[in-house]
């Protein structure tokens, strides 16, 4: 009896060490690199991080656990403020628009937003990203901060007594947090803003949504050519596909052309 108290006692052990272990509640895959993609049909994790670097997804992260929750449910340092997270995040490709970087609650301590990659892209070398199977890898840093209905920033980079060091990085595998699937150029997303939002962060960015926002996909990459135009597809800014081209507003022109290829533009028309 005391030889399986103890195998339990160090069964437990050896958990609880696991789960502090990690630097976010977020799953791991069978790699160790934390699934950050969120599934918003199910509201729960997804079984993978499969989406491409061009193609839109909500991203999350979860702080369960974490110094970062104890600092979220604190009273704001602004009488007006709403306290959140926001991160930052770079690859051995290179960096992305430092403005698209905050995230909304999703549910209890998780956050998200909407992100497509190449949209992001500051520094981020496309053309390497793009080759067939590549894999891209990346490093984050999460930190909290609080926004105000007049400052998106009030409060910036707030790193709670616990919490990582100032600066530092989420590491999950060799300094690398999450990576990308495979490079297929199969998935690639049309064009969108955070400001086609209402209510959303008031940045001109593309590649940046609310969380669970649907972004059409074109399934072929828009490629440069001179064949025909054949056909025009409409879609909203949520991706959901009209019946015909509207009269007014804003929304995305899908150009299908005769060797197969498409075109996505964002449109913008007003009554006269």
């Amino acid at each position: 009896m005391t030889k399986k108290i103890t195998l339990v006692w160090a069964a437990l052990i050896m958990a609880a060490f696991c789960v502090n272990a990690q630097t976010l509640n977020n799953p791991v895959d069978e790699n160790g690199y934390f699934i950050v993609k969120w599934d918003c049909e199910n509201e729960t994790w997804a079984a993978s991080n499969d989406f491409e670097i061009d193609e839109a997804f909500t991203f999350a992260v979860d702080v369960t656990g974490t110094a970062l929750e104890e600092w979220l449910k604190e009273t704001p340092a602004n009488e007006d403020g709403t306290r959140s997270l926001a991160v930052n995040r770079w690859t051995g490709f290179g960096d992305f628009n430092g403005d698209c970087n905050r995230l909304k609650l999703i549910k209890g301590n998780i956050y998200g937003t909407t992100w497509c990659f190449s949209q992001l892209a500051n520094t981020f070398d496309l053309e390497l990203a793009t080759v067939p199977g590549t894999v891209t890898y990346f490093a984050m840093q999460v930190f909290g901060f609080e926004y105000t209905p007049a400052a998106a920033g009030a409060l910036w980079w707030q790193w709670p007594a616990g919490w990582l060091p100032e600066g530092s990085i989420i590491d999950a595998v060799e300094e690398n947090a999450f990576t990308s699937a495979p490079y297929t150029g199969t998935k690639k997303s049309v064009e969108f803003y955070a400001d086609d939002y209402e209510g959303f962060w008031s940045y001109t960015a593309g590649g940046y949504a609310p969380y669970c926002t649907s972004i059409a996909t074109t399934g072929i990459p828009p490629v440069a050519t001179g064949s025909p135009v054949v056909g025009y597809e409409y879609y909203n800014l949520q991706g959901m596909k009209l019946s015909k081209q509207p009269e007014n507003g804003l929304f995305i022109e899908k150009a299908r052309k005769a060797n197969g290829t498409f075109t996505a533009t964002k449109v913008m028309k007003t009554v006269e």
